[in-house]
């Protein structure tokens, strides 16, 4: 029997200085696969009801964000998401407008 033949991997690219990982992606196949994942911060939803999760665990539902960039991306975005599993990447502009636009929303200052 023959062992499985290594899966063939890139070069190393040159991680953002937030980058969780910071290796360069060298275990990915593609270079479209070598992406630069910030920490994600979130923050619970208490007013929503809990999930109940497959594996018959429970949890607060959230909104998460991480900075996150592409190896043939020139500039980072920041994903938006709820609970991990779905969301949207922006760009920087975006993510600062939608800030914006929560934090005017928050103070009262527009409709």
């Amino acid at each position: 029997m023959s062992s499985p033949l290594p899966s063939p991997s890139v070069e190393p690219i040159v991680c953002q200085p937030w980058c969780r990982d910071g290796d360069g992606h060298p275990q990915e196949r593609m270079g479209e696969d070598q992406w630069c994942l910030g920490v994600e911060h979130s923050v619970h939803l208490s007013t929503e009801p809990t999930e109940f999760l497959s594996d018959g665990n429970t949890r607060q539902p959230y909104l998460n964000a991480h900075l996150l960039r592409q190896a043939n991306d020139t500039v980072p975005r920041v994903f938006i998401g709820h609970g991990g599993s779905s969301g949207k990447s922006a760009t920087l502009e975006e993510a600062r407008r939608f800030a914006l636009e929560i934090l005017a929303r928050v103070d009262g200052h527009a409709v």
